[in-house]
């Protein structure tokens, strides 16, 4: 659906027009509900709002901020620590650590640039890496996140909502369109000086959003699923 299919649509099923609904007010309505269905199709799991973000490393740096644009969680971190190769960091806490790593040659002393010894930890909005020393590497810490959906800011757009604006943003996904819009009718039909009273089918909107996520679930029907079976005679305990 694009953004004029879209204003056209919510007028259609309020009954009102370009001056009683006006595309200011529908391009508020739009992001207020989209966000709260984003947050809803994270639940899918299936890396739909995922893309990799790069950082230079800088020479004995170690906290780096978390890019502006991110919705929530991070999935996977990696750094060119020998200034070539990427390594896995793994997540670490401080209460993991039994010595001190207050200072530098704290941190070096118990941490390295090689897998499984390096690690970071997420701090104010930040990455903090420990590690061996850090050289001055141009896109040397690389991280998967989620980052967000853009917001509508034209109602009279023709380009499909689903489509990427950017290589960082997403668009809104095509199964949430439906529910999209009748989230919006409903936030109209609620904020009227006298409430309008819901339909049957948009009092059933959260049964419709849950749906629309799971539609969003299972997206590559060729995926390796592997189950665990308990061992013989422990009940599963092992599990």
């Amino acid at each position: 659906m694009t953004p004029v299919a879209l204003a056209n649509y919510c007028r259609l099923k309020t009954r009102t027009n370009s001056t009683t609904l006006t595309n200011a007010d529908l391009i508020i309505l739009a992001n207020k509900v989209k966000d709260e269905l984003v947050l809803g199709a994270l639940e899918a799991d299936e890396d739909i709002f995922l893309v990799p973000t790069y950082l230079n490393l800088v020479a004995n740096q170690r906290e780096y901020p978390l890019h502006s644009d991110l919705l929530s969680r991070i999935k996977r971190v990696e750094a060119k620590l020998d200034a070539t190769n990427y390594v896995k960091l793994y997540e670490f806490d401080l209460p993991q650590h039994q010595y001190p790593i207050s200072t530098e040659a704290d941190i070096t002393a118990h941490f390295g640039n090689n897998e499984r010894e390096a690690y970071f930890d997420i701090m104010r909005n930040s990455i903090f890496i420990y590690s061996g020393t850090i050289t001055t590497v141009t896109d040397g810490l690389k991280i998967w996140l989620n980052t967000i959906v853009q917001d509508l800011s034209s109602m009279v757009a023709t380009t499909d909502m689903s489509v990427d604006p950017t290589t960082t943003a997403h668009g809104i996904p095509r199964a949430l369109h439906g529910v999209l819009a009748e989230g919006m009718i409903i936030e109209w039909k609620e904020s009227r000086e006298k409430p309008i009273p819901l339909t049957e089918t948009e009092k059933s909107h959260e049964i419709h959003i849950g749906r629309a996520v799971s539609s969003l679930k299972n997206a590559n029907y060729d995926r390796d699923v592997i189950g665990l079976v308990p061992v013989e005679g422990n009940n599963g305990q092992d599990l």
